[in-house]
C-alpha cells in the first residue's frame, strides 16, 4: 500500500531501525540488503521533508519527529508482528538481540557464566553488554537494565532483583587513628550519587547528613578499593565485605536504608521470548 510516506514496508523498516539501533541490525533481521534499508528510509524522509533518524554514538536513534512517528506506529506493528509470530511454525524458536546495561561487579560475580551459557544454549541469539557504573534506563525495546532508581521508569516493567543491606566500614588501622563519635568527621569515600547519608541512630532518630568526600567516584569497586587501602570510611553493601579485606564496621547501632535493585525493561504486548527467558534466569540465579 502506497501513501505520501511510501509503502507500508518503509514504515516498518523505519520502526525496525529505531528499535534495533542500526540499519545493519534491521537488515539482518529482515533479511534484506542494508542498501535497501538505507535507500527506502532516505526516500521516506525526503517525501516527508523531515529527518527521522540521527547518529548518536554507534547507534541510530529517532529524532524528536522520529520519536513521534515511532510511538504512533510501533504498537500497531508490534500487534501485527505478534499475530504473524503466532502463525509461524517456529513460534518457540528463541532468537534476537538483547542489550544489557549492568554494573561491573554484578556482571563479573553473578551473571557472566549465565550469559555465556544462555548464548551457547540459544545459538540464534545475540547479547550486547554495556558494563556501567551508573544507573540508566532502557532506551530501546531490546534493553535490559539493572538499576536502583526506578523513579523515572514509568510505564516500564521493574522486576525486584536483590536487596542490598549497608553499613559504614573502615580499616582497623584507620579506626585506631581516627576514632570519633561524630560520623560527619570521618574521611568519606563515596559514590557520586550519594550526596547525603540517611540513617537511624542508636536512639531510633532518623538523621540525614551531607557527606563531604575525600574521594568521589562512579564505580563501587573503586570505593571499595580506596576503603581497603585505608583512605577513609564508606557506606558499603554488607555482602561485598569479606574477611580478607581487614575492614571493620563502625557505628553498628546505626541503621542505613537498604537499596532495592531492579531489572527494568520496556513493556510491550509481544515480549521477545529471548528477553523473557534471560530475565527469569537472572532472577532465579539471584534467588539462589
Amino acid at each position: 500500500m502506497n501513501s505520501i510516506f511510501g509503502s507500508i514496508d518503509d514504515l516498518f523498516l523505519f520502526c525496525k531501525v529505531a528499535q534495533l539501533g542500526s540499519q545493519q541490525s534491521a537488515a539482518k533481521e529482515l533479511k534484506v540488503p542494508v542498501s535497501t534499508v538505507s535507500r527506502r528510509i532516505s526516500s521516506m524522509e525526503e517525501k516527508l521533508g523531515v529527518r527521522l533518524l540521527e547518529k548518536r554514538g554507534r547507534e541510530l536513534v529517532p529524532t524528536e519527529t522520529g520519536k513521534h512517528y515511532y510511538q504512533l506506529l510501533e504498537s500497531q506493528f508490534s500487534d501485527l508482528e505478534s499475530n504473524c509470530h503466532q502463525l509461524n511454525e517456529h513460534i518457540d524458536e528463541v532468537t534476537g538481540m538483547i542489550r544489557l546495561s549492568l554494573p561491573y561487579r554484578f556482571y563479573h560475580h553473578y551473571v557472566r557464566d549465565l550469559i555465556v551459557d544462555f548464548l551457547l544454549e540459544y545459538p540464534k541469539t545475540q547479547i550486547e553488554i554495556n558494563l556501567c557504573a551508573e544507573d540508566t534506563l532502557p532506551a530501546t525495546d531490546r534493553d535490559l537494565v539493572l538499576t536502583f532508581d526506578i523513579s523515572r521508569a514509568d510505564g516500564m516493567i521493574a522486576r525486584p532483583l536483590f536487596l542490598a543491606k549497608h553499613g559504614v566500614f573502615v580499616t582497623k588501622s584507620y579506626w585506631e587513628n581516627n576514632q570519633t563519635k561524630n560520623i560527619e568527621e570521618l574521611d568519606w569515600i563515596r559514590l557520586n550519587d550519594q550526596k547525603n547519608l540517611t540513617y537511624t541512630d542508636e536512639k531510633q532518630i532518623l538523621k540525614e547528613i551531607h557527606v563531604r568526600p575525600r574521594l568521589e567516584v562512579n564505580d563501587l569497586d573503586q570505593v571499595l578499593h580506596a576503603t581497603v587501602k585505608g583512605l577513609g570510611a564508606a557506606r558499603l553493601p554488607v555482602h561485598l565485605v569479606t574477611s580478607d579485606m581487614d575492614l571493620v564496621e563502625i557505628f553498628p547501632d546505626y541503621s542505613f536504608p537498604p537499596r532495592q535493585s531492579y531489572l527494568v525493561y520496556k513493556q510491550r504486548k509481544y515480549q521477545p521470548k529471548a528477553l523473557t527467558i534471560l530475565v527469569e534466569r537472572i532472577i532465579r540465579a539471584m534467588e539462589r
